[in-house]
């Protein structure tokens, strides 16, 4: 039976996140998240993970949002000091890769205070592009943790763990599970990429992906979709592989 592990990313982006990621955990489907070091709601997270050791961590690496953890860094920031919005191949050919690789490390250092981390993904991908290949290389040397797939890139290291994104914007349907299970089937373990939430002034006016967390989250937390997910697959984190 395909073990399914559904993962919410963006743990730590604010409170009204956190709160969000904790109910799918509590009430639904989700048994995995991945936290933003970087982002203002990351304290918070932390103290609600200490009150749901059962849901497992990992660090959703960021290079595109908010600040750094770092404060020394010059070519990953604009003006203001915070992160280039966009980022892409040809943004990374701009950048210093050893500042972005002690910026990624940083960050897994942070978390590694808090908790056991249990995987790595990134925002946006970033970790898949091929220009940051030898960042990557380079991390899951020095941290040997299960990684996210989806690469650009072959990697070779046999802790990837596939994953689809596609539940997302559009296609975040009550339905979903069945529509997709032919492919869902196909894996042997797969990681879904979610973004489960509440709502607050701080992501309202951050995101344009808002409204569409609550509806995320109604599906992931509602019965009908537990029960379809119970009766069809393992639902694992990344510490039971």
């Amino acid at each position: 039976m395909t073990k399914l592990i559904v993962n919410a990313d963006d743990f730590g982006y604010c409170k009204a996140v956190n709160y969000g990621i904790i109910s799918a955990y509590k009430e639904g489907v989700v048994k995995s998240t991945t936290v933003m070091a970087n982002m203002p709601g990351f304290e918070h997270a932390m103290k609600l993970l200490k009150e749901n050791p059962g849901l497992a961590c990992g660090v959703h690496m960021t290079i595109s949002c908010n600040k750094p953890v770092l404060s020394n860094l010059e070519s990953l920031v604009d003006e203001n000091g915070k992160f280039f919005k966009r980022i892409t191949n040809d943004v990374i050919d701009k950048m210093n890769l050893d500042e972005i690789y002690e910026e990624l490390c940083a960050q897994i250092e942070k978390v590694k205070k808090y908790t056991e981390i249990s995987h790595l993904d990134s925002h946006h991908h970033v970790h898949t592009l091929k220009k940051l290949q030898p960042v990557i290389e380079r991390i899951i040397e020095k941290y040997n943790l299960p990684i996210r797939g989806g690469f650009e890139y072959n990697l070779e290291y046999s802790k990837v763990v596939p994953m689809l994104d596609t539940f997302y914007s559009d296609n975040v349907e009550i339905d979903y599970f069945k529509k997709n299970i032919n492919t869902l089937k196909e894996y042997d373990t797969l990681d879904i990429m979610t973004h489960p939430a509440y709502l607050d002034e701080y992501i309202l006016n951050s995101t344009s992906y808002a409204m569409q967390r609550t509806r995320e989250h109604e599906i992931l937390t509602s019965e009908e979709v537990k029960k379809y997910l119970n009766d069809n697959f393992e639902l694992s984190s990344y510490r039971d592989i």
